[in-house]
């Protein structure tokens, strides 16, 4: 008994720091929304790099590797934004013809009120593009256009409105229903989002091997979660049914898959936690 009010106590405490945390990450500047799109280098036709960048979040894509970071606008000046990225002061410029130019700087560059006075050791120029770069992998495509909403809506804790942008995110077809395929799919996501919350880069290599091995796991959570909450047993999982009462199923790759997305929304945390 004593043990379960020490876990009992230690997740609530968790939970607090969490909810003070998801309080600062919500009041953050968010990036600028003229930015907030699709990006490639050199063009939308030839893609060696993409970038998307969003409200919350930067992601980087090239043929080598892959990176996803915390993002947020750091300061704006006279003819470009400081943008925070896990932390890392970057400056972004808009050009007149629609081209992003992402700056690496020198120390005290923040401190430049215009980008010309900048001492930059390198830029890349990126092109917008209306569809999503190729070159950007489909687990990680429907990922980026539910990113912000998922951290918006679990930052604090996992309810259901949580869940129901989850659900969301593995409905691929939009026909509010979750198939074995689609759970499957959906956990190839989470398993690879996980990763790089913990690890923020991977090799191209490393990121194909978490898709390949989700698999296992995938079909494990795809029965727990069927035989848990597909009531009239149709095989699918129903908006409604899912909603009613959610819980994340009590298997080992759950909880190490809650822990790594943690680094990036604390309440999986505790969700993880919660589950012992």
């Amino acid at each position: 008994m004593k043990k379960r009010l020490q876990t009992a106590l230690f997740i609530f405490l968790i939970a607090a720091i969490c909810s003070l945390n998801g309080g600062k990450a919500q009041g953050a500047s968010e990036i600028p929304e003229k930015i907030q799109r699709n990006w490639a280098l050199p063009d939308c036709g030839r893609n060696e790099e993409a970038v998307i960048l969003s409200k919350h979040f930067y992601l980087k894509f090239t043929k080598a590797d892959m990176a996803l970071l915390p993002a947020a606008l750091e300061g704006e000046k006279s003819d470009y934004w400081m943008l925070d990225l896990d932390g890392a002061d970057v400056p972004a410029r808009l050009e007149e013809d629609g081209v992003l130019t992402i700056g690496t700087s020198a120390k005290g560059a923040s401190q430049k009120s215009k980008w010309d006075d900048l001492k930059l050791d390198s830029t890349a120029e990126y092109t917008g593009c209306v569809t999503t770069p190729k070159i950007v992998p489909k687990v990680l495509e429907r990922l980026m256009r539910y990113i912000d909403r998922i951290k918006e809506q679990c930052t604090v804790s996992v309810t259901n409105e949580c869940a129901g942008v989850l659900f969301k995110l593995a409905d691929a077809d939009n026909n509010n229903k979750l198939s074995d395929k689609e759970i499957r799919k959906g956990v190839a996501s989470a398993m690879l989002f996980a990763e790089l919350a913990e690890k923020e880069t991977l090799t191209k290599k490393e990121g194909e091997t978490v898709v390949k091995n989700s698999a296992t796991p995938g079909g494990q959570i795809a029965e727990a979660l069927l035989a848990t909450y597909d009531a009239n047993k149709s095989k699918n999982l129903d908006y409604n049914e899912i909603l009613a009462d959610f819980k994340a199923p009590s298997l080992p790759v759950v909880k190490e898959t809650l822990l790594k997305a943690g680094n990036i929304l604390p309440s999986f945390k505790v969700v993880a936690l919660a589950l012992d």
